[in-house]
């Protein structure tokens, strides 16, 4: 599967940045004390297995009422009162707009001897489909959704060519819905087929082709105006033909006793079978079931059904099929065995488990590995750092591909089983994208696309230290800054932590970081425990019961730049989005003295009621559940919204969400602003900032991200008494 990721997803991982130019003054003064807008509380417990929980914002999770509506529209004209007359507002726009301008790639998908992959151009929000017929040849369009459908909503979200380049399944979707409408479209002619289907999901796995059609997943479509909350459960794989109406697809395999699995689809290179991971939510373990193909009526069998660990399909040759697992690994190995003896005593092990964690298990960015052109290639993590190694098929290790330093691979790799081409991107503090092709077999290594800007990436360095935790426990830190800074305690800091889902966190290129640097800050992103940077046992070390780990790991980060000097409580700025939103929200809570700020950006704050709206279901594995009377206690001890301390002073805060973001829903950022609106002790401001048109990003357009981006460095700037000067 292929999925487009285009600069708007980036803004959506990690938001940072005090930009151009900034010294600080010596003022703790940030502002008079607000007037809020009048916001009622409500008489409103609940019984959680004997534990009284009260909710006195709960109306707020109405959204579409009028009288929600009328109190964001209230709080937002307050956040925009508060910006508007900041001086320094013009020069950061102007700053970012300069710094945002670039062309963006995905990785292409070659499907015989056509490349496929999506540019989206500097300035606009519309991936453009691209199709060229060999990879020295000119690209042509194949798919410009503005041309195609007439408005500058539609987007397309993903596209997965056949195996023989001759059709391309396209997503789209409208207005930043994550429910998409299949599309079919003639590589040859460019002319889209008269098929269109609906109910797939972001969640939904992609598809995988076959002779005739595809196989896909789609759900249960919600009401109309109601996909903000309706949950998204109940997967199923059905079998479209090309050609025929989609009331005629064939249902291949639901689980209805499993409304929280979720399915991924492969077929492998010869075209024999079908392959369906399934994983139950967010849980790194997972089931593999698999279809012959070559019979009209054989059924879905089970392969690997006991979900006891983490199973990534890489190949086959006939009925020998190659896995990464993490069992009885925990930093994972590649094994094979033939699917008519799956038991373990039957396992041949190919490559051994290592040092390093193989960056196999994260629902968020991809697997790094797969079996290309008879080769394994597989990407390990050290520290938090990637190094891609190369390996027979026999399993013995022939090279390792040389890397640039302070970034990532990111989204994985792309490749056929039998070709030697490989395709991957590398994203860089100073790079906002480079697409690189490896030939496996001559080792070298070419630019297939480079997104380019104009500035001197030499001027920075991004270095790597290591600090304790609250229980010792020894957690690696990136830090990117210029290479003359001064540790002298005056410099401004932005630190962004994640921790969750396994997923191994890195710097990349954001136009905010890099002014930030420019202008003296430090940026740092500790890899704390509840991400893969050691394997699944980091990840659950902070995960459900041990979510205070995480927090902790967050906490001591910031103690550590305080003390050596990288900067001051004063200077400090605590960030945190998505997944992350509730640990940002729990450390600025627990520890107000470490922090000048708090930005938390399309946060999950409610942890006792998230689970029941949207997607939030699947992260039941990652968080916990209050149906669960032990989980329910860990998520009182930190969830944001239940931990707010009347009368304390808490920093500036500010909370930013869009009102179309259908992953996290808005009512997570109305009622945790609310709560802490009415506890704040002190005149620190606490504002919303409402992104409107944005969903689970910054905006719609371009223009939306910038003056969104744009409001969070002025909201910097002003409250934690910075200066800025235009270059």
């Amino acid at each position: 599967m292929t999925k487009h990721l285009n600069r708007f997803y980036f803004a959506a991982m990690f938001l940072i940045g005090i930009l151009a130019g900034i010294s600080l003054a010596q003022n703790n003064n940030h502002s008079a004390k607000l007037a809020y807008p009048k916001t009622k509380q409500v008489e409103q417990t609940d019984d959680y297995h004997g534990i009284l929980v009260k909710d006195p914002f709960r109306w707020l999770e109405d959204m579409e009422s009028e009288e929600t509506r009328q109190w964001v529209k209230a709080q937002d004209e307050l956040t925009k009162n508060f910006l508007r007359t900041v001086p320094a507002r013009d020069a950061i726009h102007k700053r970012i707009s300069a710094l945002w301008n670039f062309d963006l790639y995905t990785i292409p998908v070659k499907a015989n001897h056509r490349y496929f992959y999506a540019k989206t151009e500097a300035g606009k929000s519309q991936p453009v489909l691209y199709v060229q017929e060999q990879i020295d040849q000119p690209p042509r369009i194949l798919v410009d959704p503005l041309l195609r459908f007439g408005d500058k909503e539609t987007v397309i979200t993903g596209s997965w060519p056949s195996s023989d380049g001759r059709q391309v399944a396209y997503a789209i979707a409208k207005g930043q819905s994550r429910w998409w409408r299949l599309k079919i479209v003639d590589a040859e002619s460019g002319n889209d087929h008269a098929d269109e289907l609906v109910g797939p999901h972001i969640w939904g796995g992609g598809i995988a082709w076959t002779e005739g059609g595809f196989f896909y997943v789609r759900f249960n479509l919600p009401e109309e105006g109601s996909e903000q909350k309706a949950a998204v459960e109940n997967p199923r794989i059905y079998f479209h033909r090309l050609g025929t109406s989609q009331s005629e697809d064939q249902l291949i395999f639901a689980r209805p006793d499993k409304p929280q699995w979720l399915f991924h689809l492969q077929t492998t290179i010869d075209g024999r079978y079908l392959i369906i991971t399934a994983r139950e939510g967010s849980n790194s373990a997972n089931r593999i079931y698999y279809k012959n193909l070559q019979s009209s009526h054989a059924n879905v069998e089970a392969l690997l059904d006991e979900a006891d660990a983490a199973y990534t399909f890489l190949g086959n040759k006939g009925t020998r099929f190659w896995f990464h697992t993490d069992f009885d690994a925990p930093r994972g190995r590649v094994v094979a065995f033939d699917i008519t003896k799956p038991q373990r005593p039957h396992w041949t092990e190919v490559i051994a488990e290592a040092e390093e964690t193989i960056a196999a298990g994260s629902l968020v960015g991809g697997n790094a590995l797969g079996l290309f052109g008879n080769h394994f290639v597989i990407m390990y993590v050290k520290d938090g750092r990637p190094l891609v190694k190369i390996f027979s098929l026999q399993g013995r290790f022939q090279y390792e591909v040389d890397l640039p330093s302070g970034g990532s691979v990111w989204g994985g790799f792309s490749g056929a089983q039998n070709d030697h081409e490989v395709f991957y991107q590398f994203l860089g503090v100073a790079d906002p994208s480079s697409i690189h092709c490896l030939n496996l077999e001559t080792r070298k290594r070419t630019i297939f696309r480079r997104s380019e800007l104009s500035f001197d990436p030499d001027h920075f360095i991004t270095k790597q230290i290591f600090y304790k935790s609250k229980d010792g426990t020894r957690v690696p830190m990136f830090i990117a800054h210029k290479k003359d800074l001064q540790l002298d305690g005056k410099n401004p800091a932005f630190m962004y932590g994640y921790g969750a889902f396994g997923w191994s966190s890195f710097i990349w290129y954001q136009p905010q970081v890099l002014l930030w640097m420019e202008m003296g800050g430090v940026y740092a992103l500790p890899s704390i425990r509840g991400g893969g940077e050691y394997g699944e046992a980091w990840h659950r070390a902070g995960m459900k019961l041990n979510k205070q780990n995480a927090i902790d790991d967050y906490l001591a980060a910031a103690e550590w730049l305080i003390a050596n000097k990288y900067t001051s409580p004063a200077k400090l700025a605590a960030n945190g989005g998505s997944a992350s939103g509730s640990l940002a929200g729990a450390a600025h809570l627990q520890r107000p003295d470490l922090f000048g700020a708090c930005i938390i950006d399309r946060p999950a704050l409610d942890m006792i009621r998230f689970e029941k709206f949207t997607t939030a279901s699947y992260w039941i594995q990652e968080f916990g559940s209050s149906e669960n009377p032990e989980e329910l206690k860990a998520l009182l001890t930190y969830s944001p919204y239940h931990n707010v301390k009347s009368g304390q002073c808490y920093p500036p805060t500010m909370i930013m969400i869009g009102d179309r973001d259908q992953v996290v829903g808005p009512m997570h950022a109305y009622k945790f602003t609310a709560a802490l609106q009415a506890a704040q002790g002190c005149d620190h401001p606490v504002l919303l900032k409402m992104m409107w048109g944005a969903g689970h990003n910054f905006g719609a357009t371009p223009e939306q991200i910038i003056d969104s981006i744009t409001d969070e460095i002025t909201f910097l700037v002003q409250v934690m008494n910075l200066e800025v000067s235009s270059h």
